[in-house]
This record gives C-alpha cells, structure tokens and sequence, in this order.
C-alpha cells in the first residue's frame, strides 16, 4: 500500500458494482482502494484497520443499509468523508438527503441501464469527487485550517494575490438598495450550502440555482428548510409565477431553468425548459443572464461557488461590469475549483471568501441598521 495514495473503502452489496468502482478509480494514479465491503457491518468493521480516507457508500444494502452505517459511524465519532451512490428515483432522492442530513459530503447519482456503460459516462464525476472530498479531509485530519480575516474593508489573502478581485464595497454603501442575493453552486454545493445558510442573519430572499436534478432538488429544499428553523428563513423549491419575499431561499427546479424579472416593485420567479446551457438545466448562466436582460438597476448581490466547469462565469462577468457587486468562494474551501476560478480568470469577482466568510460578510453589509 502506498501511503501517499488516496486510500478508498467501496461499500456497495454488488460485487459488479464494487469491481466497476474500484476499476474506475484506480485508473487515477493518485487512487487506491484499500478494501471493499459489501454492507455496513462489513463497512464498520474496516474502518479502524483500513483507516480509509474516504468512502463510497451504497445505501440500499442488506443487514445494515447505508443510513444505518452512518448512524453507526457517527456513534464512534468517525469523520471519514462520505460519498452516496445513488438511484436517481423518488425513493433514491429522499435517502440521499437523510444521508447528508446525516453527514455524508455528497452524492454521485448510478445511471440506469447497462452498469458498465452508464458508470464510464461518469468516472470522471467519480474521480473527481473522490479525490476532492479526500484531500479536504485529510487536511482536515492534519489541523490545517483556513485564516479567516475579520476586516472585510480588505480583500482576502487569496484576493489580494489576485489583482482581478478588487472589492468596489462603495457598492454595498446602502444596504437597502439591496433585494436579494442570487447563488449559482454545482459540486460540493449540498454541503457548501448546509454550512453557510444557516449563518445568514439578515432577511433578505435568496435564490440558488444548484445544478442537481429533477426530483432532488424539492427533497433538497426540504432538507435544507428543517435545518434553517432557528434562522426564521424557509426554503422551498422554485414556482413558476412565484413573487420572492423576505426571508425565503428558493432552489431551481431541477431539469428547468430559472429566470427573474422585475414586475412593478415585485421581483417574480419564471420557470421554463428551454435547452440546457453549458450542458446544465438550471444553469447558473440562464439566471445571472435574467438579471442582466430583465433588472436594470443594481440591487441584488451576485456569489458564485464550489463546481466544475464554467457554468456562471460569463454572464457573472456582465453583471459586474456593469456595477453588480460579485463574490466567489476561494481556492481552499471549493471542493472543484472550476466555475469561481473560470470567473476570477475573466474578471468578474469583486472580493473572494472562504465558506466561513461568506455569511459573514453577507451579515456585516447587508444588515439594515
């Protein structure tokens, strides 16, 4: 065993789906699986010898089924990361957020159809995921933690090495210009979300597109709205026709875009399947594009966050130049830095925040004194 490598415990009760798993990942160099198991008994039993840095977890197992597993491992106080493969059925939805009610990190959705076709399509997704989830764990198993800056007169320390990000906070002046806060998060994005929105203090609506698919995404806002009780805030799957309030969040529905418009004083929520862009539906470019075409004035906050790809990047830019004020989550908090990184690159961010830092700074601008 290498103990350089990425150490991977699969649990599935397939033995063609474990041999799938470990085949896709050990095609990575920096991958290696340490052992598999085929429920969560067996699961439990190898954590301590095995001491994986990360696991795939199945959920529908005999003897003792995922959920049950991590039920388990939080009694022994274990906080190994913890992917889900799921099926994506209504069931599949409701277990995936109870997983991730219970600690799990993420979710990979299993393909219907021929297994070993399906699972190629997305080894990349797998890899990813599975290196990521496993070096944020291992840092934070090693006490390396981010440095969080209590002035936010002043960009970050990674702002500050990057002279695109230059926070225009003249924008944020009078924070009752501001209506709402616009969020566009792809991978890494569940947990990223359940770490900031219950930090959030102020009233304002906030609406999120999360690339995730049909059927999750209202188990998802259910989820998120149980743990915002304290907060005052609920949080809902997107309507069409919907009027935005105070203290509501709204998740795009998944397989329809999200747009808003501006009707008399009313900012107003529109749903639609027009085709996907950057191969996403929601995408985060068909709403940041609503806000550029449909509301001419400056009076929401634009943040984008944790994902693969580019999705949000283009149209955050346009919102920019044109005086919208724009976050993006840093390097080291992202689990995939592509979508904050492709938008730092063109010069759309005014100021770059950690995770912690985000609902902070939200807090210390936008509250209405």
């Amino acid at each position: 065993m290498n103990d350089d490598k990425i150490r991977v415990l699969v649990v599935d009760d397939s033995a063609t789906m474990r041999k799938l798993l470990m085949q896709i990942l050990q095609q990575d160099n920096e991958i290696e699986v340490v052992g598999t198991a085929m429920n969560g008994i067996f699961a439990l039993n190898k954590l301590e010898s095995l001491k994986p840095d990360i696991i795939t977890l199945d959920i529908e197992m005999p003897q003792m089924d995922g959920l049950q597993f991590l039920e388990e491992k939080n009694k022994k106080n274990d906080t190994t990361p913890v992917i889900i493969l799921s099926s994506l059925t209504t069931s599949g939805s409701s277990t995936t957020m109870r997983a991730l009610e219970l600690g799990a990190k993420d979710f990979i959705l299993k393909p219907s159809g021929s297994i070993s076709m399906d699972l190629a399509d997305i080894s990349e997704e797998i890899i990813a995921k599975v290196k990521n989830w496993a070096k944020k764990g291992i840092l934070k198993k090693q006490a390396k933690t981010d440095i969080f800056l209590s002035d936010f007169n002043q960009p970050t320390a990674v702002a500050q090495a990057l002279p695109k990000a230059t926070p225009r906070l003249e924008l944020l002046i009078k924070p009752s210009t501001i209506k709402f806060i616009a969020i566009g998060i792809s991978t890494g994005g569940p947990e990223a979300l359940r770490q900031i929105l219950p930090s959030i203090t102020i009233d304002l609506p906030i609406v999120i597109v999360q690339h995730m698919p049909e059927g999750f995404t209202k188990d998802f806002a259910q989820s998120l709205s149980k743990m915002m009780i304290h907060t005052g805030y609920t949080v809902e799957e997107a309507e069409n026709g919907e009027i935005i309030e105070s203290k509501k969040i709204y998740i795009a529905k998944g397989n329809y875009h999200l747009s808003i418009s501006k009707e008399h004083e009313n900012f107003v929520l529109h749903l639609n399947q027009d085709p996907p862009v950057n191969n996403h539906r929601p995408s985060v470019d068909y709403l940041f594009s609503s806000l550029f075409k449909n509301i001419e004035q400056n009076c929401f906050i634009a943040i984008i966050m944790t994902g693969m790809g580019k999705d949000g990047a283009y149209y955050l830019k346009k919102l920019h130049d044109r005086g919208v004020f724009t976050i993006a989550q840093d390097e080291e908090s992202s689990i995939v830095y592509g979508m904050p990184k492709v938008a730092l690159d063109y010069g759309a961010v005014d100021i770059v925040l950690s995770l912690k830092e985000i609902p902070e700074f939200l807090n210390s601008k936008l509250s209405v004194k």
